[in-house]
């Protein structure tokens, strides 16, 4: 055996331990991760997504702007909802999105449990370090960008580093899925959980993909259909001692949902219930079209959807053309973008809000292969005042999904 040598020792020490955590090392690993070309594409999306934040922000701000005085029109309905010193935060509340703080605040009451838990949840453990209201930003912007580096990921599976890019500034940019990933909804909790789930799938991870797709279901409700695409490719690829992951941990999700709203109201459906309650009492519209067609045929169509905005048609036939294309890309991704649209058309009632919730079937955007630079850089050039555009119609004018 070779005597021990203290100097040999020393100078083992200062080169593999000392060196790597000296400054300058330190200066050059981060240099070295700067320069990376995999770090750069992801870091665009994001840092385009904060750069339409910032500029949408400045503008409605000075839009909104009167004699001095910032004030929305869900600011002057609310007076001292949200604390004077923060009422900037107005720019990322309108709708739906004060319901889950406030649901976060002051726990479920009827008829708000049609909010599932996953994104008040959230609220509510941030709002115990920054506040709630300012929480809900942080909650909804982490998400966000979140999931836009999620995306890109995944998208990495079926297309190349480049077209991946591309397909990630093409989603981010999207009007309705920027707008309402920087409004105070669920969404960005929803597209980050089925993504991450889904990637978390392709890495063969059974566990965390199938916490993942638990924690969108009890976001969106349905989100669970995640599990079915995770399910079918478990089941086609022989793995049939982990199928019981995707089908058992989501169902005890929900499962604990329900016992929750079981022993606060006596009713384990009240989501259900109070989705009900704000739909007055009605179903989806592809329900009662559906209904009405077989009751009356055609003439039935004429009496039940003449409040139906047909400029609704056009936009959904461009979604179902993504959709079919993603056939090509990934059939289990199919299952899921046309299972998840499906029940949306049925059990949706207000048609505008389908505008919001196609977008973030995420599929959808990984059938897009755009190779061209210069297209990209176009349209994202176009998407981006449409978004602002849309932003303010959103918080200051009228519903918009």
């Amino acid at each position: 055996m070779r005597p021990f040598c203290r100097s040999e020792f020393l100078e083992t020490i200062d080169r593999k331990v000392l060196y790597p955590l000296s400054p300058g090392a330190l200066r050059g690993a981060g240099r070295r991760v700067v320069l990376n070309p995999r770090f750069r594409m992801l870091c665009l999306p994001v840092a385009v997504a904060v750069g339409v934040r910032v500029l949408g922000a400045f503008w409605l701000l000075r839009a909104l702007t009167v004699n001095g005085r910032f004030e929305t029109p869900w600011m002057k309905a609310n007076p001292g909802l949200i604390p004077s010193d923060q009422s900037w935060l107005w720019l990322f509340n309108a709708f739906d999105s004060l319901h889950f703080t406030l649901i976060a605040v002051h726990g479920y009451a009827r008829p708000e449990y049609a909010y599932l838990p996953g994104f008040p949840i959230l609220i509510f453990l941030a709002g115990r370090l920054f506040g709630y209201w300012f929480g809900a930003f942080v909650v909804t912007q982490l998400f966000a960008m979140g999931s836009i580096l999620v995306f890109q990921m995944v998208a990495e599976h079926y297309l190349s580093a480049r077209e991946s890019l591309h397909a990630t500034l093409l989603m981010s940019a999207f009007p309705f899925i920027s707008v309402f990933m920087t409004l105070g909804y669920s969404e960005p909790i929803f597209l980050f959980s089925t993504l991450l789930a889904w990637y978390f799938y392709k890495k063969a991870k059974i566990m965390p993909a199938s916490l993942a797709a638990a924690f969108a279901a009890v976001t969106r409700g349905y989100g669970v259909l995640i599990v079915l695409p995770m399910v079918l490719g478990l089941i086609r690829s022989k793995h049939y001692n982990k199928v019981a992951y995707p089908l058992i941990i989501p169902t005890t999700f929900i499962g604990a949902w329900l016992l929750f709203c079981y022993i606060s109201v006596g009713d384990a459906f009240a989501s259900w219930t109070d989705q009900k309650y704000w739909q007055h009492g009605g179903v989806g519209d592809g329900i009662k079209i559906a209904q009405s067609f077989l009751h009356d045929g055609l003439r039935g169509l004429i009496n039940c959807c003449s409040g139906l905005d047909p400029t609704i048609f056009w936009a959904l036939g461009v979604f179902a053309i993504l959709i079919a294309l993603t056939w090509e890309v990934d059939h289990l991704l199919f299952i899921y973008a046309a299972g998840v649209s499906g029940l949306l058309l049925l059990v949706t009632t207000y048609s505008l809000s389908l505008l919001r919730f196609f977008p973030f079937i995420f599929p959808i955007w990984v059938s897009l292969r755009v190779k061209n630079p210069v297209i990209v850089a176009i349209c994202v050039g176009l998407l981006i005042p449409m978004t602002i555009v849309l932003w303010l119609y959103t918080v200051a004018v009228t519903f918009t999904g």
